[in-house]
């Protein structure tokens, strides 16, 4: 490279609109090497031809755009991958604005009304989930083993008695019936998916697989959410774990 091309790193940072610290870093993760770098001292020298992907890198990073995916757009600026790369992140930003706007909202009307204490605004709650089994007593060992649920009449007639999986007490809050269905019942479900919280992550989710569960999920710990995970029952309904 001729001195007339050649650019001091400080020069360079200067030129792109980066830090001197920002080249560093960038160099190390082989984001944006210099074009020569001298045996003896070890000074680094860039070429004026990397101003334009300097300026596009800040500009990328201004954005919030994560080095990995600044890597590949200017690998390739004009590509498909590139162009879905962005439209993701602008996805991103826009939830992220909406999240602001909420908080901002909300701020507002505590400080304009004062801190409350949130109304519930209906008494309306979700209490019965029902889900399809081909086998009923397979069914019931294997939630008795893997959860240990206990099945107790919840409903009685002259005709029958009908059984399922009660929490807590009827009109109560936190009252909940998980009721199995078998193929005779005219309301059967296909396959269901439900949740349950449970004391132990780690424990619960071993006996389950132990019990005959299958593991769907991973125990993992995604973004906004409590630790989880999801085993599904012989049947192929989908049980979700979180810990409690």
């Amino acid at each position: 490279m001729d001195d007339e091309n050649a650019l001091s790193v400080g020069q360079f940072a200067k030129l792109s609109g980066l830090t001197v610290h920002a080249l560093r870093h960038y160099d190390e993760v082989g984001l944006l090497r210099p074009a020569d770098v001298d045996p003896w001292n070890s000074y680094r020298r860039y070429a004026r031809s990397q101003l334009a992907s300097a300026r596009l890198i800040a500009d990328l990073r201004w954005l919030g755009i994560p080095i990995h995916q600044v890597r590949e757009i200017i690998r390739s600026p004009e590509s498909a991958q590139a162009r879905e790369l962005l439209a993701v992140h602008t996805d991103r930003l826009r939830r992220e604005r909406d999240h602001l706007d909420r908080q901002i909202a909300q701020s507002s009307r505590y400080t304009n009304e004062g801190v409350t204490m949130p109304a519930i605004t209906t008494t309306t709650a979700p209490v019965q989930i029902k889900i399809a089994v081909a086998d009923k007593n397979k069914a019931r060992q294997f939630y008795e083993e893997a959860f240990g649920l206990a099945e107790s009449v919840i409903r009685h007639t002259d005709a029958a008695d009908f059984t399922g999986y009660q929490f807590g007490t009827y009109g109560q809050p936190g009252f909940f019936l998980l009721v199995l269905t078998d193929p005779e019942s005219f309301d059967q479900p296909g396959r269901s998916t439900f949740g349950l919280t449970v004391e132990d992550l780690d424990v619960t989710h071993r006996h389950a697989i132990e019990a005959g569960a299958i593991e769907a999920v991973a125990i993992n710990t995604p973004e906004g959410m409590p630790r989880n995970s999801a085993v599904t029952d012989p049947d192929g309904n989908w049980i979700w774990l979180y810990q409690g």
